[in-house]
């Protein structure tokens, strides 16, 4: 009742002030205007938007309401209710004399620990799978390296063989020959 009184003097006062400003452009006018009327009067939109929060937080105390009673009259919990309560004890108004509430709220900090916890672990786990890619390509670059090095020593080897064979061959075949000149 006292706020429509305010809401109904404001309009009062707001349209003397209009008129009041068209016809004398003071500045203190235009002060008292302000105070008078806030910015949320003018605008639409933000109070639209305070009544849809309002509402959807009263939704959300509702259902909270509702769940913790059906979970501790009819035992009714799913899975899925059981994820649905610790997340909505952080969205409802703090209420420090409610044991299931403060239960809730735990639950809700330990999930939200192991949470962390594993994403942590998960990090690391691929920060670890990409070193160890990284170093396995590494050697792998140095094995390869060392293996055609390897294969190019053993041709240079197979081709000194060979040419120390052809020499040996055309040494042989030069002393028959001259073995048969003489």
């Amino acid at each position: 009742m006292a706020a429509l009184l305010r809401q109904g003097a404001r309009r009062v006062g707001g349209s003397v002030l209009h008129r009041t400003k068209a016809a004398v452009a003071s500045p203190a006018v235009a002060e008292e205007r302000r105070r008078l009327l806030p910015r949320h009067m003018y605008s639409t939109q933000e109070q639209a938007t305070e009544e849809i929060t309002r509402k959807i937080q009263q939704k959300k105390e509702e259902l909270y309401d509702v769940m913790c009673k059906a979970e501790q009259r009819f035992s009714t919990s799913s899975f899925h209710n059981k994820l649905l309560l610790p997340h909505l004890s952080v969205h409802v108004k703090p209420r420090t004399k409610d044991p299931k509430w403060q239960i809730l709220r735990f639950t809700k900090r330990a999930i939200n620990v192991v949470d962390a916890a594993g994403f942590i672990a998960l990090t690391y786990l691929v920060c670890s799978f990409v070193a160890g890619v990284r170093n396995f390509i590494q050697e792998r670059r140095v094995v390869r390296a060392r293996m055609f090095e390897a294969v190019a020593r053993a041709r240079e080897e197979v081709a000194k063989s060979a040419q120390i064979k052809a020499v040996a061959r055309a040494r042989e075949a030069g002393t028959r020959s001259s073995q048969i000149d003489n």
